[in-house]
């Protein structure tokens, strides 16, 4: 993206258009610096964060580096969107400088599909086998030992599991069940190109990553009525559970992942405000307020 610099600076120069919008880390520097090679351009640079500036995986100079950078491009560019306000929330701190240029908005995660899975569904009986479904790919950031290890704390509980997805750690993970005597109660299914039918088959989506940007599975689980059960792995999803009254769960703790589980199993959670929380990442509202943002700052110059 770095050698196009000259082309979209060019572009820009050309065109003068009131407003670019960057949808990815990976081109945000690229642009803003584009618009300043263009000069005296009324032209606005519409930035979005979708990765998390740092990750527990990143060593010391990767910190020293990111954090540098993301802070060079707020500074350069005119609006940082992030997707989550917890997030608009801690860059602002991070990046002083540039507090005011953070706003949160919803991602479009959620499908008319999802949506209408979830107005059909109806409430779970606590009597019945508990349909437990993990989606991510199966890799050391997801948690999935840990997940096993809860699961094991709770076979007395009737209860089935479905994983989605697939990864280095595949033949790991199913070693692992079977060597805690799970592995008749875990569907291994590999990658799915649609998750709908599986949320809207399953009671509780377990999402027991070690880190996490902003994940969108748990959004659209919550669309279809399916309920969450999640370690702290992300603060906006934190935020957002917070709202409609659940707590999240420390990451890499076991004994932790498997008590909130087996309270859910028990003590089901209402269904109608989970898809309320929800319904703010749909793909209509997700552009409505996209747009209005870009109207926002471009009334601004």
């Amino acid at each position: 993206m770095f050698l196009q610099i000259p082309a979209v600076a060019r572009m820009i120069r050309q065109h003068q258009p009131r407003a670019i919008f960057s949808a990815g880390n990976q081109t945000n520097l690229s642009l803003a610096i584009a618009n300043k090679i263009a000069g005296d351009s009324p032209t606005k640079i519409l930035q979005k964060i979708t990765n998390p500036v740092l990750r527990p995986s990143f060593g010391t100079w990767v910190k020293i580096y990111r954090t540098w950078r993301f802070g060079l491009t707020a500074r350069l560019g005119d609006l940082s969107l992030t997707l989550s306000a917890a997030d608009a929330e801690k860059y602002a701190e991070l990046y002083p400088h540039a507090a005011s240029k953070f706003h949160s908005v919803p991602n479009p995660y959620v499908t008319p599909e999802m949506l209408s899975s979830g107005e059909i569904r109806i409430a779970r009986d606590p009597a019945m086998s508990t349909r437990l479904l993990a989606i991510g790919r199966i890799a050391p950031q997801k948690g999935y030992l840990t997940l096993l290890s809860a699961l094991a704390l709770i076979v007395d509980h009737p209860w089935s599991m479905t994983i989605l997805g697939d990864g280095p750690l595949i033949e790991d993970m199913k070693r692992r069940a079977r060597k805690l005597g799970l592995i008749e109660r875990i569907e291994f299914v590999g990658f799915v190109a649609d998750v709908t039918p599986y949320f809207a088959q399953s009671d509780i989506l377990v999402l027991s990553s070690q880190w996490e940007g902003f994940p969108a599975v748990p959004i659209e689980a919550m669309a279809t009525g399916c309920a969450v059960v999640a370690t702290d792995c992300s603060d906006g999803l934190t935020q957002i559970l917070h709202q409609i009254g659940q707590d999240t769960v420390a990451i890499q703790d076991p004994e932790a992942l498997a008590k909130a589980i087996k309270d859910e199993i028990d003590s089901p959670q209402p269904i109608e405000p989970l898809r309320a929380c929800a319904t703010a990442y749909s793909i209509e509202n997700s552009v409505d307020q996209h747009l209005k943002l870009m109207q926002q700052v471009c009334r601004i110059s």
